[in-house]
């Protein structure tokens, strides 16, 4: 009797990889394929992250924030406004402190539930492309659902950062917390110097030497080694750059409130 042939069927990435490329992302996208594995994991992580807000608003930090600024800044009114404007325009002013309040509130709750998983799905797409472009240049066969999938899974070190900051503002009762050597700074002798802009685009680009974003960008680079769309010096050249991008784009996001709130100001 002939011996019947052994079919080997080779199992793609799927949900059960997912803790797996924290650890071993080189095994993981050793098998990957230009199939649709990505769709179950964006859905779990943009599930993740969106949860991860929700517990951030009901853990009522952002309303215990909000409301000290705005007693703050009540007393501020109080300090320089009470024997200068009559006691209707007075009332106005508290007021306006109150909306503005509650309108802050408003702004940050949308931030943690709505614009984390947007930017989550924003970081997953634009890598995918430029890595689908530069890989393009290069005159590879570039595979968009290779690359995505890769992008997608390594967007879960996020969610683990999210989840860790979640973790430690809960035990030190407050929002102003990171992962980032940013959150040291003002703690050593002589801060930071300078100007406020200064001090901010500091601050911002040192948030790019976050050990989980430079986990996420290597992880990144292995999966283009293992799937073989963009090895060598040009898959760290590239996420190199990419990350240099993102570190410039935070420096003028964090700038920018600054240099506003400077420029409205008159000089003295």
């Amino acid at each position: 009797m002939s011996e019947m042939p052994e079919i080997v069927t080779r199992r793609t990435i799927g949900i059960r990889d997912i803790p797996r490329v924290l650890v071993a992302p080189r095994q993981v996208f050793a098998r990957v394929e230009d199939v649709r594995a990505w769709a179950w994991p964006l859905l779990i992580l943009l599930t993740i992250v969106t949860l991860i807000g929700y517990a951030t608003v009901e853990t009522g930090l952002i309303d215990r924030e909000v409301d000290s600024a705005v007693r703050n800044n009540l007393a501020e009114i109080d300090r320089t406004q009470r024997d200068v404007v009559e006691r209707s325009a007075l009332r106005d002013l508290y007021d306006q402190a109150y909306k503005q309040g509650e309108f802050k509130k408003l702004l940050q709750r949308i931030g943690v539930i709505v614009a984390e998983p947007v930017q989550a799905l924003a970081v997953a797409l634009l890598v995918a492309a430029v890595l689908y472009g530069v890989t393009a240049l290069t005159g590879r066969k570039a595979e968009w659902h290779t690359l995505l999938t890769i992008c997608v899974l390594a967007g879960f070190i996020d969610a683990l950062r999210l989840l860790l900051i979640l973790v430690l503002q809960l035990c030190y009762r407050t929002l102003d917390v990171d992962t980032s050597p940013a959150l040291l700074l003002p703690w050593l002798p002589g801060g930071l110097g300078g100007n406020a802009t200064q001090r901010a685009a500091t601050m911002s680009l040192l948030s790019a030497l976050d050990p989980f974003r430079v986990w996420y960008w290597t992880v990144v680079i292995v999966g283009l080694a293992a799937s073989a769309q963009l090895p060598g010096w040009r898959a760290w050249l590239t996420c190199g750059l990419c990350w240099l991008a993102g570190a410039g784009g935070r420096s003028a996001l964090g700038v920018l409130p600054t240099m506003m709130g400077s420029g409205g100001a008159t000089p003295g």
